[in-house]
């Protein structure tokens, strides 16, 4: 029993290491921020000078006249550097000074240095869980402020730097970013695909199925109910997450057949240890019938 077990859970943990969390977390941010679309430019993954380096996300602001109303978002500059942790993955000290050294770098990087101000820069580090090592040893040398739930501003550095802990974010305010989770509820997932359906922009719908798409993943069983169940989801959301969800059962066939192969595997190899143990038995028998037949006929063994 103790190698099913193990063998269910290298499938699940294989399909959870596909999980591609980063161009999700584009695609959420975008959505956070998309009533200033037209005020706003996104790069995903862009790349530092000839370096194999590049930043998760770069939000630069087209024109800095307008005023962000977003608890997130109200903190941009002119260039906005994002790195993001996946769920699980570390923050730490470390990460701290290379998202630092990424915003020197891109500063560096511009045709003119002097183009890019050092105070027209942001730095923004996201993970759900709250570094509380890292903001503790932080708060030791710098002011670390809690601006809102979830959302820590840093200053007395070169550049202006927030860190979020989505997990404390309002997941009412903040729905496709408090998405990316491996613990979401049914009630935040029912939310997700509402807001979904209020989507009318192609490109906000596109970003909207990488959001679901990940988050069904990272939360297979859940979703997986919800489907099973369907009342859960009006006949709108189901028409709009059509193709999802038939890639969804698809993946969820695959998961199925390949753990039904592995209990057939199992259970023809449980099959041919118990025909052998039979086998030896019955040995075992007759090797006591022959020594009782000896021993009657007065012949020691």
């Amino acid at each position: 029993m103790q190698s099913r077990v193990n063998n269910n859970t290298i499938i699940i943990l294989e399909i959870e290491d596909k999980i591609q969390w980063h161009p999700a977390f584009c695609s959420a941010m975008e959505l956070e921020l998309r009533e200033y679309k037209k005020y706003l430019r996104y790069e995903r993954e862009h790349n530092l000078g000839k370096m194999p380096l590049k930043i998760d996300f770069l939000v630069i602001r087209k024109n800095p006249s307008v005023t962000i109303k977003n608890d997130i978002g109200d903190f941009f500059l002119g260039h906005n550097i994002f790195e993001y942790k996946s769920p699980g993955d570390d923050m730490n000290i470390g990460t701290f000074y290379k998202a630092l050294s990424y915003a020197c770098l891109y500063k560096s990087e511009a045709g003119n240095v002097s183009e890019i101000l050092d105070m027209d820069i942001t730095v923004s580090l996201v993970r759900e869980q709250k570094p509380v090592i890292l903001l503790e040893q932080l708060a030791e040398k710098y002011e670390v402020i809690k601006k809102a739930d979830g959302i820590y501003r840093i200053s007395g550095l070169l550049f202006p730097i927030q860190i979020l802990a989505t997990g404390e974010l309002d997941p009412k305010t903040h729905v496709w970013v408090t998405s990316l989770t491996r613990t979401i509820d049914r009630i935040r997932t029912q939310r997700l695909l509402n807001s979904c359906s209020e989507l009318e922009d192609d490109e906000d719908r596109r970003n909207a199925d990488s959001v679901v798409n990940v988050t069904s993943e990272a939360n297979i069983e859940l979703f997986k109910r919800m489907i099973q169940e369907g009342d859960q989801m009006c006949e709108e959301l189901k028409e709009m997450l059509a193709p999802e969800i038939m890639e969804f059962k698809i993946r969820l066939a695959d998961k199925d057949a390949k753990l039904a192969d592995k209990d057939a595997r199992l259970a023809d190899k449980d099959a041919k240890l118990a025909d052998k143990d039979a086998r030896l038995a019955d040995k075992d028998a007759e090797i006591a019938k022959l020594k009782k037949m000896l021993t009657d006929a007065g012949i020691k063994i």
